[in-house]
């Protein structure tokens, strides 16, 4: 299929303009409430490009997350090679460290935010195929945070420790898909309020599994 922008620079740029608008559009009205020419319109090009950088709109809207997904992945990397190729890095500053961007973009409803929500939406009714969406990568996160994990808590064994990263995830994906129900329940909550609340409950039941171990 011919190329419709020329330029390499032109076509990495519209490119990233579809998923742009892709995002905003899908995340505002759904799969099926969502035309690629509205998509087309917000980006300022035609549909001819959303065939050639993306095979159609299915293509498109796996892309959206996968995007996203690998960004925060790769985000997450650097803080566990950072702190745990620091000084004294303790469990309770890895948790830390990766719990509060995340609930903080919750909080501000960025862009991470809204996809991981209409993500697990999508995938509880199978639209999406969540192992397709960066499996690798996700793979290589998960194994990386569970030795992580080994380092920063002696006597944890791989197993336990691959268990502890799923805990860990959910203990961090709840508040995500159920922000505005915390704040009903607890509407003075803070951030950092919730982060520690987070780490402390992290860590203890992270330890747990030493103990469980023994």
């Amino acid at each position: 299929m011919q190329n419709p922008d020329k330029n390499t620079d032109i076509s990495f740029d519209t490119r990233e303009r579809l998923l742009d608008a892709a995002e905003k559009f899908f995340c505002q009205k759904g799969f099926e409430g969502t035309s690629i020419r509205d998509i087309t319109a917000e980006a300022g090009c035609n549909i001819a490009a959303v065939n050639y950088h993306f095979g159609g709109k299915e293509k498109l809207y796996e892309e959206m997350f996968r995007r996203r997904l690998l960004e925060n992945l790769e985000a997450h990397s650097k803080v566990i090679d950072r702190v745990c190729s620091g000084e004294n890095p303790t469990l309770e500053t890895l948790l830390r460290e990766l719990v509060r961007p995340v609930l903080e973009s919750a909080r501000r409803q960025d862009p991470w935010s809204r996809i991981i929500r209409l993500l697990v939406r999508e995938a509880l009714h199978h639209r999406v195929e969540i192992d397709k969406i960066v499996d690798d990568i996700k793979v290589q996160f998960l194994d990386r945070l569970a030795k992580a994990f080994e380092q920063l808590i002696p006597g944890l064994e791989r197993r336990a420790a691959q268990w502890a990263v799923f805990s860990f995830e959910s203990l961090v994906l709840h508040p995500i898909l159920f922000l505005k129900l915390s704040e009903l329940l607890l509407p003075d909550f803070t951030v950092e309020e919730l982060t520690e609340h987070i780490v402390r409950f992290g860590a203890a039941g992270l330890r747990g599994c030493v103990e469980g171990n023994a």
